[in-house]
């Protein structure tokens, strides 16, 4: 297995490689990362030069030709919003994704209001996706791989990889902790690492209804952004989130050690 590493997005990107030679995993790798950063450039709320930027700066009535990766990540936010009832939106500062006016056959974009878009949530998984079809496609038709967003969403290829979930109540639980994946990706969000970081958009508070939660996903992008929303869905939301996204969320619990014996601080939602 050949391994890379990039910088970018403000972490660490990985892209490892099995059953390829050397040269052809090398080269796959950059084209990776060249893409990646290409997509920071196109997608970051920090360069004034980027979709995000000229979007922001619409008035209602006019209107801006963006890129096709724009639009798709636009899309893929719409439908994971509808899935989680709000509880994931690009549009964090006001909440007015509705405001937002995509024309998807011809790329532009129009707004009823003005529109801040934040992709934090959700960029990492979009362009592993991104990567993905770079490693599958004409040039170097792989289909042996990880790729990795600084170990907090993963996509894979191949394998099966075996990736942890659970964090801190791994020794908690009776459920397995690790899950074996071929296809699809694995995403992970909680209080572990940063602390309380996540923003529950609905409630405008920091105070979550779970400690931690994990999404296995058909894409990273989904797995991404759902794997936040989790953290503030009820258990009857996230039943229908993962319904609807095709995917799999596992919760903790807040709850001290002595309730693990009556109730497990860990929750599957959806298809098993």
């Amino acid at each position: 297995m050949f391994r890379y590493l990039h910088k970018a997005m403000d972490t660490e990107f990985a892209v490892a490689v099995n059953d390829a030679d050397e040269s052809i995993a090398a080269s796959a790798a950059q084209a990776c990362f060249d893409r990646i950063d290409a997509l920071e450039l196109m997608l970051s709320k920090f360069n004034d030069t980027s979709d995000v930027a000229v979007i922001k700066g619409l008035s209602p009535g006019e209107i801006a030709v963006v890129s096709r990766e724009t639009i798709d990540l636009l899309v893929i936010c719409a439908q994971v919003c509808a899935a989680t009832a709000g509880a994931f939106d690009p549009t964090t500062d006001r909440r007015n994704f509705a405001d937002l006016i995509i024309d998807t056959e011809n790329c532009r974009i129009s707004v009823k209001g003005e529109v801040s878009l934040d992709f934090g949530g959700i960029g990492k998984g979009f362009a592993l996706d991104e990567c993905r079809k770079i490693l599958e496609g004409e040039q170097f038709n792989l289909h042996d791989w990880l790729l990795d967003a600084g170990t907090s969403t993963v996509l894979v290829s191949g394998g099966p990889w075996p990736l942890g979930v659970g964090g801190p109540f791994k020794g908690r639980t009776r459920h397995p902790v690790v899950e074996t994946l071929s296809e699809g990706a694995l995403s992970g969000s909680g209080k572990e690492i940063q602390g309380a970081h996540i923003w529950d958009v609905r409630r405008g508070t920091k105070e979550t209804h779970w400690e931690q939660s994990w999404a296995i996903a058909p894409s990273g992008a989904i797995a991404d952004a759902l794997t936040t929303a989790a953290l503030s869905l009820s258990p009857v939301e996230l039943r229908t989130a993962a319904d609807m996204l095709n995917a799999r969320i596992l919760v903790a619990r807040r709850q001290p050690k002595w309730m693990d014996r009556f109730r497990d601080p860990l929750t599957w939602y959806g298809a098993c």
